[in-house]
């Protein structure tokens, strides 16, 4: 069956294997997968969510953490039933238009939501370059250019080489990025400067411009068709992956700000946050603290990136993901944009994560519950994996308000 035919029904279908189509199965292990995803969130927001919560406090932290987390959770598990409601494996951009766009009309309407998604991915890229620049130029004194190259070369190299390679990478450095975190907490809890009084400030109202960073800290969306291609052959474990990095980047967001929170005053806590924290720690504290964030925001760009190329290889319908000029024309369109910014010079790193998270959570979190309510009457595969029964209703018209109010309290707070 191919994209533009009708669509069966579920009562007519018979739970076929997942059908490989221009972008190609890359096997992925359990670990592999989940590194995959904790890679791509651990990243730009997590590293600027304790300075967008420097009015709010430690508590504020906690609050829109797991409210992020909840609602993210409830997003990614859509979008892994509508995929497996679909027999080809294929991108947000490919899900969207075999469900909610179709025939002329769907073509433009298509290409203005690919050219929103865009929008909101760029900005996060241009802040993974930027906030790995400030941090290794931290720790070497290098010259910014030197820096952004530093971190681009490498960056763009991963995302060229495939699925394969990104996973088996993003395993390594989160391994990594979790003993840095477990010590750099340790050392910094039983330093005689660590006052625990200063986790317990709390500012309500300091919620509301935390919330669309918080959001942009676990917006993963996007890599979800990546684990689907990874787990074809065992689609029965994709939402235990799912659930496990999740859980796994809820404690990064909430462990990291606990050291920071307790070792500096407010005003004190830089946008890349483990500069700041670096320093409270010392010459050797600050080295490493700045080697897990050039750490945490490569890995998100090797997820970030990689999920763009393959949603355009999906858009523009090219042959393959491996075609060398296919692979070329997305790959330009996917690096070349965040150049252009850096280049220009026109917006911060913590701006960037805010126009990333107010306006992707909308997008990337609303219109695939649009996509699975429409895969549920229309879907051509038995899953083997669906949303409870009790969050089939209710869930989606929570995800509205919140999302919707996370939208608005950005557009008051810029």
């Amino acid at each position: 069956m191919i994209i533009n035919t009708p669509l069966k029904t579920e009562r007519t279908a018979a739970n076929t294997k997942l059908i490989e189509t221009n972008l190609a199965f890359r096997k992925l292990s359990f670990s592999e997968a989940v590194a995959y995803l904790v890679g791509t969130n651990v990243g730009a927001a997590v590293l600027s969510l304790p300075y967008a919560a420097r009015t709010g406090g430690f508590p504020a932290v906690i609050i829109t953490a797991v409210l992020c987390t909840f609602f993210s959770l409830a997003s990614h598990l859509f979008i892994v039933e509508t995929m497996l409601r679909t027999p080809e494996v294929t991108q947000l951009t490919g899900l969207f238009r075999t469900y909610l766009f179709r025939g002329r009309s769907g073509r433009f309407y298509l290409g203005f939501l690919f050219a929103v998604t865009i929008g909101v991915a760029i900005p996060a890229l241009t802040a993974y370059i930027l906030g790995g620049a400030e941090s290794l130029q931290a720790i070497t004194g290098w010259q910014r250019s030197t820096c952004l190259a530093c971190f681009f070369i490498p960056g763009i190299a991963v995302v060229w080489l495939g699925l394969g390679i990104t996973g088996k990478l993003q395993k390594l450095v989160s391994l990594a990025m979790g003993g840095i975190i477990i010590g750099l907490t340790v050392f910094s809890l039983l330093r005689p400067d660590f006052e625990p009084s200063r986790l317990a400030v709390f500012h309500t109202p300091g919620i509301w411009p935390l919330l669309s960073v918080g959001i942009f800290t676990c917006m993963s969306q996007t890599s979800v068709p990546e684990i689907v291609r990874g787990f074809a052959d065992r689609p029965v474990l994709i939402p235990k992956v799912i659930r496990t990095a999740l859980l796994i980047n809820l404690a990064f967001v909430v462990v990291i700000p606990i050291s920071i929170f307790g070792l500096l005053e407010p005003q004190d806590i830089s946008q890349v946050a483990t500069i700041s924290w670096g320093k409270a720690l010392g010459s050797a504290g600050f080295f490493v603290a700045n080697i897990f964030a050039f750490f945490a925001l490569i890995t998100s760009f090797w997820g970030s990136a990689a999920a763009i190329l393959t949603n355009i290889v999906d858009l523009f319908r090219f042959p393959s993901d491996w075609q060398i000029r296919s692979r070329l024309i997305a790959f330009t369109i996917t690096v070349f944009p965040s150049i252009i910014l850096i280049a220009l010079n026109l917006v911060g790193f913590v701006e960037l994560i805010q126009i990333a998270g107010s306006i992707g959570g909308v997008l990337l979190a609303l219109l695939p519950v649009l996509v699975w309510r429409k895969s549920c009457q229309t879907g051509a595969r038995i899953p083997e994996y669906r949303v409870p029964g009790w969050a089939r209703v209710s869930l989606p018209w929570a995800m509205c308000l919140f999302y919707f109010g996370a939208l608005i309290a950005a557009a008051v707070n810029l």
